[in-house]
């Protein structure tokens, strides 16, 4: 299943890399037009295009490892929601049955079975119930950690949609050869905000994914104290005299 939110921002890496050709472009095409007084300067820009590079490079390494790890929310939620479908609301269902006030053997049993029976069949709904309850700590958490990577993508969009901004200015800046050491900068400047958003979105990620490590344990902790203290009834062969 496909991950709606990183795909638009895919699309917006790709709107910032056709700003970052369009913004060259332009500085190309206006560096071929310096009138002789200001071919000194060409020197100077020629070297802050060359950092530019680096910093440009150095953005598309960070946004290409973020972008091949794009999680699957909707998969997430879907698990989830089988755990509470497919076991929590079943074994819920069951457990509503299991009193002795709507079992026929409460009446047509006696002696030493009714009294087994009577002795097994309460606790047994309380196990259930404790099942269901870690169904729906299961969907809780897988919910929680789906919405944690929705918040990262969302952050990862509105990062690249305020580079376009900043983008549109330099591209209009670099139209004239004293306005491209400004353009450059404002691209450079840009790239760092992008930079550092996605870098604090993705320390939040990981952070809150710990977190969800650590719920997860504590999960498979409760379902393996179930599976040790919700133990068979020992009631030998009472279950044997009926009458």
């Amino acid at each position: 299943m496909t991950n709606a939110l990183a795909l638009q921002a895919a699309e917006k890496v790709e709107a910032v890399d056709r700003d970052l050709e369009r913004f060259f472009d332009v500085v190309n095409a206006t560096l071929t037009w310096v009138p002789p007084p200001l071919r000194p300067m060409i020197d100077q820009i020629e070297e802050d295009v060359r950092w530019l590079t680096g910093r440009i490079a150095e953005f598309r390494d960070r946004v290409s490892q973020v972008c091949r790890q794009t999680g699957d929310p909707d998969r997430l939620r879907q698990v989830g929601t089988g755990w509470v479908e497919q076991v929590g609301d079943v074994l819920g269902d069951i457990a509503g049955t299991l009193t002795l006030d709507k079992m026929r053997t409460n009446v047509e049993w006696e002696g030493r079975a009714a009294r087994a029976y009577a002795a097994a069949v309460p606790p047994q709904p309380q196990g259930l119930t404790a099942v269901k309850d870690v169904a729906n700590q299961m969907r809780a958490s897988l919910n929680t950690l789906a919405n944690s990577i929705d918040a990262f993508w969302i952050s990862m969009i509105v990062a690249l949609t305020t580079f376009a901004v900043a983008a549109a200015g330099a591209i209009a800046a670099a139209c004239t050869v004293v306005g491209i050491p400004a353009a450059i900068g404002a691209v450079a400047g840009g790239l760092t905000v992008v930079i550092g958003i996605i870098g604090a979105a993705v320390m939040a990620l990981e952070s809150h994914t710990n977190t969800i490590e650590t719920e997860q344990n504590a999960i498979m902790q409760k379902i393996h104290d179930i599976g040790r203290e919700w133990t068979m009834p020992v009631v030998g062969s009472d279950w044997e005299a009926g009458r």
